[in-house]
């Protein structure tokens, strides 16, 4: 017979999954089912079709691995939205065909399917969690830039309360930042805007330990009302000898009962001109030290337990203050610290509207903005 060539051939008119072909392999000549090469070429693979997870280097960035991720999860969805619907199972087979038999052809096809079905599953799993990490990272990232800037402007966000609360009785530190507020609606019908100004800032300290995780919180404007240290323009006996303790605790009990029941007593080393000495108090005004990190014109007897609060360092925008909430008795407004001044008898320490740290006598009514530690 003689030989023939493929172009002699005549053309099929139609090719079903039962005819046999000859294939040309490096092992020899074999012939196929025309439905098993289909099988092979069309049957895609999930996990071949989807990009690897990316790689995270040590010195990878949160946001360059964010970026990685987001990548990678977008390659993913794609791909598998790209994946033939026939890769998916649409129906168990009819059928009788012998499952424990691997050359049944529906065994093979439904195995198949299977296979390709638990792939996208898992691909839809991996995928899901990718996301959800994704989203923590992010979230992450947006806390830790929110706590950077803290000190150059107004970028925290609003808390509630019993939220940020949690937190901190939990440690988790990580899961909001200085700079983050809440507003307190006191009974007199005052707001005041709280900021997060330290985070475990008196852990250890006094000479009863403060063990408890807790927040410092301080308002980001002076308060609605002003108040002097004394009548009679001395500073003798420094801050515990003045009316200015008596005067915070009038503000504090204005307090909604559910932030008083916060608020943590601690115990807090006083300068007292010329001496110094432990108080324990819930509301306090805060030194020059944990305003500006440096005594400036003040007696230097707080006997070094105080350090500069992370609100206020690197930048001026927390330490310059107006009065009443947003503002509203005063655009700008200097205000008292604790400290009595070291060179004269009748000053005490402000913060001066202008940047500065300066003294003013004891019977000028100035703003306050205590600091108040909740836990």
């Amino acid at each position: 017979m003689a030989q023939r060539k493929f172009s002699d051939l005549t053309v099929a008119a139609q090719i079903n999954k039962s005819d046999v072909f000859a294939l040309e392999q490096v092992d020899g000549t074999k012939q196929a089912l025309f439905e098993k090469i289909c099988a092979a070429i069309l049957t895609p693979e999930i996990v071949e079709q989807t990009e690897e997870f990316p790689t995270i280097s040590p010195d990878d960035t949160i946001p360059v691995i964010a970026g990685k991720i987001n990548k990678w999860q977008q390659d993913a969805l794609k791909k598998i939205e790209e994946s033939k619907q026939s890769n998916m199972i649409q129906e168990f087979p009819t059928e009788e065909f012998d499952p424990e038999n691997p050359e049944d052809e529906t065994t093979k096809q439904l195995h198949d399917e299977i296979i390709s079905a638990l792939l996208a599953y898992t691909m839809n799993e991996k995928i899901l969690k990718v996301v959800s990490d994704h989203g923590v990272l992010a979230a992450d990232y947006a806390i830790q830039k929110r706590e950077q800037m803290a000190s150059y402007g107004y970028f925290g966000v609003e808390w509630n309360i019993d939220d940020l609360m949690t937190l901190v009785k939990a440690g988790s530190w990580d899961k909001f930042a200085i700079g983050d507020y809440f507003i307190e609606t006191n009974t007199t019908g005052e707001k005041i805007l709280f900021e997060v100004t330290g985070k475990n800032s008196y852990l250890h300290c006094g000479d009863t330990e403060l063990n408890k995780p807790h927040i410092v919180v301080s308002p980001r404007d002076c308060l609605q009302t002003y108040y002097k240290y004394n009548s009679s323009n001395t500073n003798a006996g420094g801050y515990a000898a003045s009316l200015m303790p008596a005067n915070l605790e009038t503000e504090a009990k204005k307090f909604t009962t559910k932030l008083q029941g916060y608020m943590t007593t601690i115990r807090r080393l006083e300068n007292n001109k010329g001496t110094w000495a432990w108080a324990s108090r819930r509301i306090f005004l805060p030194g020059n030290p944990e305003l500006v990190g440096f005594h400036g014109f003040a007696d230097m007897w707080d006997g070094g337990a105080f350090n500069q609060l992370p609100l206020f360092v690197g930048g001026n925008a927390h330490l310059l203050k107006g009065a009443g909430f947003n503002k509203s008795k005063a655009a700008r407004m200097w205000y008292w610290t604790a400290d009595p001044s070291a060179a004269y008898t009748t000053y005490f320490c402000h913060f001066a509207d202008s940047g500065a740290s300066s003294y003013l006598y004891a019977s000028a009514d100035g703003g306050v903005a205590p600091l108040i530690v909740l836990s």
